[in-house]
């Protein structure tokens, strides 16, 4: 088997795990766009809440209203806090998915180029082989001439 062959073996597995690398970029992310989306969404939420409440206010309410929807409000709060923390944890996943992805293409990259330049030393070497034969063959002179 020729060297080219060979290392086309390594760089066609470098070439599965750079796309599975790919795949979990990907994933990360769409997760990490999705907990954006989400904090959006709950940031929203306690803002129309926060609305209710000072219309509500406005125009007379009783305690124990007032004290549900501050509680809820506070809810909103902790889910907030708890959504950036979640929005901390995927970018910084989508940061280390990056760099495997990097490092792992780089090794790809490598490695196609490797295969190359072994099939064009390959493709010399079977010139020069078979320049070399065709250079020691002996010269078939026709019977006719002199």
């Amino acid at each position: 088997m020729k060297k080219s062959q060979r290392f086309s073996t390594l760089a066609d597995l470098a070439r599965n795990k750079e796309q599975a690398a790919a795949v979990a970029l990907g994933t990360s992310n769409r997760v990490h766009a999705e907990n954006l989306k989400k904090l959006e969404s709950l940031k929203q939420y306690r803002q129309e809440y926060l609305n209710r409440l000072n219309q509500e206010g406005q125009q007379g309410m009783d305690v124990s209203a007032m004290q549900t929807y501050k509680r809820f409000i506070e809810g909103l709060e902790k889910a907030i806090s708890q959504q950036q923390i979640q929005i901390l944890e995927s970018q910084q996943q989508c940061e280390q998915s990056k760099k495997i992805w990097q490092h792992v293409h780089m090794k790809t990259e490598i490695m196609n180029t490797t295969v190359e330049r072994y099939r064009k030393i390959e493709v010399k070497q079977d010139d020069n082989r078979e320049q070399k034969e065709a250079d020691d063959r002996p010269c078939k002179k026709s019977p006719n001439s002199i």
